[in-house]
């Protein structure tokens, strides 16, 4: 008998069918019991009123590997489909309890613990899902580029000699003796491919040592490349990604209505008749400055409150969750960004954002030798590093443009993802390498961080004080820790405000990225040992992403709980902030 799927069985009413799968789960009811089977796609009812077959898989944990054959008939549960006078033959049995409950439609726990047991989790519909749209995100891409574009896909090296951006934030490794670099793009490669094909894309990895915790950056992640040569303007590549992403959502619409209903029925709102709105640096300040009075016209970027505000303004006036900023100033721009010729310190390049963030960064480069080698001088690096990348301008160029776009990225902003992490298999972070943990030296219990604080204290060769004073709180401008969770991803994170201010939850929620709450004291508890009174603002001993707010640089020297609600410090701020090494932001409203 030939195997039948999840979905071909409406196919297979009224006959004997066998199905193959792993068991998700056993609802055990009395006479008749029903098991729900597993395959790569979808889910299957099995009906079991024979006690000797439900006693084959009644002490079975999911997981197990099972054969199945029986009956199709069609069913008004929620399935459609079930099978009945099954025949079950058990290929593989498991017995333990699986980490995380990834049968259930919803999992309970937070994403720190999700992605500790990622290998199992994923087996959960959900996380199945976002990897199913995520792989026809990728096969969308290259059915546009290759048939629309009619571009051609190249594969570049991963392993190269010198950064390809320049900067600091790129990975070392020891290459026989010599130093090698994890490539930050392929922007190099593609720009020498353009020399051969004028028009190419890819898609490949990059790496970046960015020690940044936010919920939108990965230290290797994959990354959308798209290079042309030849245009009569360089709004032309604006025009190519803005139809790409059309392309891709109209796709997943028709190829991915299951998976996205799967999800919540809702993706990024991209309608092909609109098109994105296009700003300027300089417009997109005054416009975030109108709509919120709040003043960063003179900031070299643009701030992630500014992004979410200029997607707000895109999606209420054009109903589009879409919108480009262009002109960026050239300071914030690559080496091989081009300078506008009659404003040299703007340059033709272009971020596009979505629903509120950067997901795309582009623009024309500079395409001849002596150009290129002003871009690198800029920038303070060595020309000798890039003698390959430099001789294709020796030897003809044409004026080009591209711009990459980070799968990842792109995937959580489609569907809405509250974290990166969780459009990536296996992410890679300061605090992971392809999903497994970096073992951090964790601190547990109040005596414990205390000792490690003073120790801390003693090898920073600050001057401060350590205070006993049996509940009853010292004189001084003292700081509050709190240990906040995360509505959404369930995470928890450590915000330090001055004593004599509130907190100010909305603000939180802009910084963090979601909206939070108030870990409970009974969590606080058994997860690090500390009751409330005796937090101190060292959320890093407790691997907690900690964030001061700007108002503690101005106090001369806190006071603050060491561990224990009847022991503090008294520290400078200065020593406190080089050794915690803290996120700042402004979070707080005066009591």
């Amino acid at each position: 008998m030939t195997r039948v799927l999840a979905k071909e069985l409406i196919q297979n009413l009224n006959q004997p069918v066998e199905v193959k799968g792993w068991l998700n789960n056993i609802r055990a009811i009395g006479k008749v019991n029903f098991l729900i089977l597993r395959d790569r796609s979808g889910l299957i009812q099995v009906v079991i009123q024979d006690k000797q077959e439900f006693q084959k898989v009644a002490h079975l944990q999911p997981g197990s590997i099972l054969t199945i054959r029986g009956q199709a008939l069609a069913s008004n549960a929620e399935l459609g489909v079930e099978i009945v006078q099954p025949s079950i033959t058990v290929e593989v049995p498991i017995h333990e309890v699986p980490p995380v409950e990834y049968y259930k439609p919803e999992m309970s726990n937070d994403l720190e613990f999700i992605l500790d047991h990622r290998p199992i989790a994923l087996r959960n519909r959900k996380l199945q899902a976002v990897f199913v749209i995520q792989a026809s995100i990728v096969h969308a891409y290259r059915l546009f580029m290759h048939d629309t574009v009619k571009a051609v896909e190249y594969l570049a090296p991963c392993l190269i000699g010198a950064s390809s951006e320049g900067g600091a934030e790129f990975f070392s490794v020891d290459y026989f003796g010599h130093t090698a670099t994890l490539a930050q793009s392929s922007q190099l490669y593609k720009q020498i491919m353009v020399g051969v094909n004028e028009r190419v894309f890819a898609l490949m990895p990059f790496f970046r040592a960015e020690n940044s915790n936010t919920p939108r950056h990965l230290t290797e992640g994959k990354q959308f490349e798209f290079e042309m040569g030849f245009f009569t303007h360089w709004h032309e590549v604006l025009d190519i990604q803005e139809n790409c992403i059309k392309f891709i959502i109209k796709y997943l619409k028709q190829h991915c209505a299951e998976e996205i209903a799967t999800l919540g029925g809702s993706i990024i709102k991209a309608p092909e008749e609109v098109r994105f709105p296009r700003l300027t640096f300089a417009e997109a300040q005054e416009l975030f400055f109108q709509r919120t009075g709040v003043d960063e016209r003179h900031e070299p970027d643009l701030s992630p409150a500014a992004e979410r505000e200029l997607c707000r303004y895109a999606l209420e006036k054009y109903q589009t969750d879409l919108l480009f900023v262009i002109d960026w100033k050239t300071a914030k721009r690559p080496f091989y960004a081009y300078p506008k010729e009659d404003q040299p310190e703007l340059t033709n390049t272009f971020d596009l954002l979505c629903a509120g963030t950067e997901i795309t960064s582009g623009g024309q480069r500079r395409h001849t030798y002596a150009s290129m080698l002003e871009g690198i001088l800029s920038k303070g690096m060595d020309p000798n590093n890039f003698e390959d990348y430099l001789s294709i301008f020796k030897y003809g160029m044409p004026p080009h443009a591209g711009f990459g776009m980070g799968l990842e990225r792109l995937t959580m902003t489609i569907l809405g993802l509250k974290n990166i992490r969780e459009a990536s298999l296996f992410p890679s972070d300061p605090k992971r390498i392809a999903g497994n943990r970096i073992k951090a030296h964790i601190f547990f219990g109040g005596e414990n961080i205390r000792n490690e604080i003073i120790r801390l204290l003693k090898q920073q060769e600050s001057d401060y004080q350590h205070l006993v004073h049996n509940g009853t709180t010292p004189q001084g401008t003292g700081i509050k820790a709190l240990i906040l969770k995360g509505k959404t991803s369930k995470k928890n994170f450590q915000v330090n405000i001055p004593s004599t201010c509130k907190l100010d939850m909305k603000a939180v929620a802009d910084l963090v990225g979601e909206k939070c709450e108030f870990e409970a004291p009974e969590v606080i508890k058994e997860r690090f040992g500390l009751i409330i009174g005796g937090i101190p603002p060292f959320g890093h001993l407790l691997n907690l992403d900690t964030y001061y707010d700007e108002r503690i640089r101005a106090i001369g020297k806190p006071i603050f709980s060491c561990g224990l609600p009847t022991e503090s410090i008294a520290v400078p701020s200065n020593d406190l902030i080089k050794i915690v090494q803290p996120k700042f932001g402004q979070f707080t409203k005066v009591e």
